[in-house]
């Protein structure tokens, strides 16, 4: 696998919505990770909702060995330090268990529960990563000079 990111475009949310319900806006920015060889695209993070100091994320993974490949690390540098952002917020089911437990991987943190947000017994996680949390974050003077 050759992977490599690119920001996203008004096409992507075609795969978004394939895996999600999503509502692209004119503020919806992002990353595709995709495969230089194939073209076929193994990932996409999407951010909107911006603040002075936070945004709202969202991202489907279509093929977990792109975790291999620094997506975190390419998230978390987009987001912290090129997009200048102190913290993110996603919103999940919490019957996603899968995504819970990635999103807790990413250094996010429940701030919230929504109870029957989803539907009757199905509740809304709200989740909050603090840059200075995030274990795929560099700080950019601490990065090695190549």
């Amino acid at each position: 696998m050759n992977v490599h990111f690119r920001p996203f475009y008004p096409e992507d949310v075609l795969t978004v919505r394939s895996q999600m319900p999503y509502a692209m806006t004119e503020a919806t920015r992002g990353i595709v990770a995709y495969d230089a060889d194939t073209s076929e695209t193994l990932a996409v993070f999407v951010a909107e909702d911006w603040t002075q100091t936070a945004c709202s994320v969202h991202q489907v993974i279509l093929k977990s060995m792109v975790l291999r490949h620094g997506w975190f690390e390419e998230i978390a540098d987009y987001m912290f330090t090129r997009a200048e952002r102190k913290k993110l917020f996603a919103v999940v089911p919490d019957v996603h268990e899968k995504a819970l437990r990635l999103n807790e991987k990413l250094g996010f943190r429940q701030v919230a529960r929504l109870e029957d947000a989803v539907a009757e017994g199905i509740d809304y996680i709200v989740l909050e990563l603090k840059r200075e949390d995030c274990p795929y974050w560099v700080q950019p003077a601490l990065r090695k000079v190549s």
